[in-house]
């Protein structure tokens, strides 16, 4: 069954040849479907996570509906995190419990500082705080993602957070060259980690 992940594949490269928004839906709502059976609450997040899609693509310059982006995607985050606990209570223990938690700490140092230093001084006053909060639960799903001990699933979240991280650099920050990153990190990270519920 794990050809069905050529499906999200498509509609993600005819996303990036033609530009159009439908395929940006498509390639997480069909990522969403083919999780449904083995891991509900992961499509369930890839669903929501399409509700955010929608709004960060047609925010424009309304802050409201970036912001309105960014709630939806923190909610697909939290559901990320119980998709990630329950994949760690079914294997009894986590995996190199330590390690993870080590990994997610330095990460999280990393992506604080890198924050309040380069991003944050260039946010909107109104988006400072779902920033910090989004920031946050990326930082959490990240460090659970790694408990898990699936590797799929793991660098996906990883691809998520880059991808991110590329937003405000090209939103806030104004560096252009992280624009054309944006895009193929984001849909590699939903065809990651749905790939990750096929192969259970």
């Amino acid at each position: 069954m794990s050809f069905l992940i050529l499906i999200p594949a498509l509609f993600a490269a005819l996303q990036l040849i033609t530009r159009k928004y439908i395929f940006s839906a498509l390639t997480t709502l069909s990522c969403a479907a083919i999780s449904a059976k083995n891991a509900p609450v992961l499509a369930a997040a890839l669903a929501i996570s399409a509700v955010g899609d929608w709004f960060m693509s047609h925010k424009g310059h309304h802050q409201k509906l970036y912001i309105a982006g960014i709630a939806f995607f923190l909610l697909g985050h939290a559901l990320f995190i119980v998709q990630a606990i329950l994949r760690i209570r079914a294997m009894g223990r986590p995996r190199a419990l330590a390690g993870s938690l080590i990994a997610g700490g330095v990460l999280s140092a990393v992506m604080i500082a890198y924050l309040l230093m380069r991003v944050l001084p260039m946010v909107p006053k109104l988006m400072k705080l779902p920033v910090v909060l989004y920031t946050l639960i990326s930082l959490a799903s990240f460090t659970c993602a790694l408990m898990t001990g699936d590797v799929l699933y793991a660098v996906g979240i990883a691809l998520l957070l880059f991808s991110d991280t590329m937003i405000g650099e090209s939103d806030f920050v104004g560096n252009r060259r992280a624009g054309p990153l944006i895009l193929p990190t984001y849909y590699l990270c939903h065809i990651l980690v749905a790939l990750s519920a096929l192969l259970r």
